[in-house]
């Protein structure tokens, strides 16, 4: 069986299908780039160039597909009918493009179920179903696990404005091309027998959601985990149905539901949390901190909150602007901060002269409007 998988992987290479992977890497890059532009922009600089992030993106989406393949192969998943299962996946691909929040593979298959039937006049077979919606489950728990080890990129630090009240939090987007391959049976051939051909099978997926009440790596963890517990359900419910065939056509309504209720938990549980990122007037909270920096090399984390500047209580949002910006000078900073765990801890750091800080805070909210008020921002 691996050495067939490999044969499958190779024939990538020698279908038009290539073509749209290398399609994917430059969407992939041209995003990457944008996101570098906009952390410089905040940070003053990018941990990652766009380059790399895209060669970590290209990399994690092979060896996922490569995984997906040997699971498919372990659960002896094998298909009757090419064409449609390939369509079914391949509309996935709009899940890197605006139309991300529209992907809903179940809702594919349900489409492409009922084109064949009003069009041709025939059905999907129930086998095929069946055989469908274990590989989906295998590829979004594989997809799960992808997005929780790629921690490179993907996430930008944001300001939201409510009722005059500032909050901070991430928005996480990451996209990843998954190439994989699957059996499919010759016409004449025995699903046992060398009748198996392995054909590839691309698939896309994205990850976009806006975390306000998390940090950065709870909301990475919670969206893997839904995302893995999605798609363990549909893998269990689908094996369970193969044993009672009449039930299968229930998966066409039950797996779209699925999918289309996994962001919703996550939106729910947000709703129900207080926001994370929130200063007050005695303490300024830390969104990001830029991973090269020196602030971040003594120490200074993302949720950390600080309630002294070189000695003085109280910060102000304004006092520590003179520090954050980037001057033609050498500066020393002394920082006082209490980690989310409420452990204290005393930072310092020095910032060479023509460099920032690296540091975005969430301005406390009635010093900054303010500010504005008076023209000062």
């Amino acid at each position: 069986m691996f050495s067939e998988i490999l044969q499958g992987y190779s024939s990538l290479l020698s279908s038009p299908q290539w073509i749209i992977l290398i399609a994917a890497a430059v969407m992939f890059y041209i995003k990457n780039v944008q996101e570098a532009s906009l952390r410089k922009l905040v940070l003053g600089e990018s941990e990652n160039h766009p380059l790399v992030l895209t060669f970590y993106q290209v990399f994690y989406g092979l060896v996922g597909g490569f995984a997906i393949s040997l699971l498919a192969g372990m659960f002896q998943i094998a298909f009757f009918t090419y064409l449609e299962v390939a369509i079914i996946f391949m509309l996935s691909i709009f899940s890197v493009t605006r139309f991300s929040g529209y992907v809903n593979v179940g809702f594919h298959a349900l489409t492409v179920f009922l084109l064949m039937y009003l069009l041709q006049g025939r059905l999907i077979s129930s086998h095929d179903l069946i055989q469908i919606f274990l590989f989906l489950g295998i590829s979004m728990m594989v997809q799960g696990l992808i997005f929780l080890v790629s921690y490179e990129g993907g996430d930008l630090p944001v300001l939201f404005s409510r009722k005059e009240e500032l909050r901070g939090g991430f928005r996480i987007e990451k996209s990843f091309m998954l190439p994989s391959v699957a059996a499919f049976v010759t016409a004449g051939g025995s699903i046992l027998g060398s009748s198996l051909l392995f054909l590839p099978i691309l698939q896309f997926f994205s990850m976009k959601e806006t975390v306000m009440t998390f940090g950065k790596k709870e909301g990475r963890f919670i969206l893997s985990a839904l995302k893995i517990i999605s798609g363990t359900v549909i893998l269990l419910l689908s094996y369970l149905i193969s044993f009672h065939m009449e039930w299968t056509y229930l998966l066409l309504a039950v797996v779209p539901a699925l999918l289309y209720l996994e962001p919703l938990i996550f939106r729910f549980m947000e709703k129900k949390r207080a926001p994370k990122f929130v200063s007050s007037e005695e303490e300024i909270m830390v969104l990001e901190v830029r991973e090269n920096s020196a602030a971040y090399l003594a120490g200074l984390r993302s949720g950390d909150r600080i309630y002294k500047v070189d000695g003085k209580i109280n910060p102000t949002y304004k006092n520590l602007l003179a520090f954050m910006g980037t001057l033609s000078y050498e500066r020393t900073i002394s920082l006082e901060v209490r980690t989310a765990e409420l452990i204290n801890k005393s930072i310092r750091f020095t910032i060479l002269p023509g460099t920032s800080t690296g540091i975005l805070v969430v301005p406390p909210s009635a010093e900054f409007f303010q500010m504005k008020k008076e023209g000062k921002l």
